[in-house]
């Protein structure tokens, strides 16, 4: 297993598109570049780090958001992505998949831990999802139609203020 850090020095003025409830001051994790996970799932594959580490082939972190254009994860970057390539992928829905389970349309917005994704070939880890909500639009939040918001975070993760 090898552990690469990245930092890029292109900064956007760009905004983040998240909903009012956003996580703050967590990564966000992709596995297998298209599959978002938590770092649950990373414990979850095994009991000691010996067995964590047979199962993981590679451990990337970027901690500066690149730009909106170059990579479909430019909104899941506000506090640094994790990227996580596993030996075997983890199980995962589609968001497709998600959208019919919760009976919404296919132009439904999926947010994770409130923030927008905009990339639809990105698929969501079971062994990651902690509680899936339906956002109804209202005034603070500015959303024309209903939404799903994924949660990757436990509850206690989710509200934390910024330390800065």
């Amino acid at each position: 297993m090898s552990i690469l850090f990245l930092s890029t020095t292109i900064f956007s003025q760009e905004d983040y598109v998240k909903l009012p409830q956003a996580k703050t001051q967590n990564p966000s994790y992709l596995f297998n570049k298209y599959i978002i996970g938590n770092e649950y799932l990373i414990k979850s594959l095994g009991t000691s780090k010996e067995e964590v580490k047979e199962k993981v082939d590679k451990i990337s972190v970027l901690k500066d958001k690149g730009n909106r254009e170059s990579n479909g994860f430019y909104n899941l970057t506000e506090y640094g992505i994790v990227f996580v390539d596993l030996k075997e992928s983890p199980a995962n829905k589609t968001q497709s998949e998600l959208k019919d389970f919760f009976g919404m349309d296919k132009r439904t917005e999926i947010f994770i831990d409130g923030y927008l994704l905009e990339n639809k070939n990105y698929r969501i880890a079971l062994t990651g999802i902690t509680e899936i909500e339906v956002i109804e639009p209202d005034n603070a939040n500015g959303l024309k139609s209903k939404a799903l918001n994924i949660w990757t975070l436990a509850k206690n993760e989710r509200y934390r203020e910024k330390t800065h």
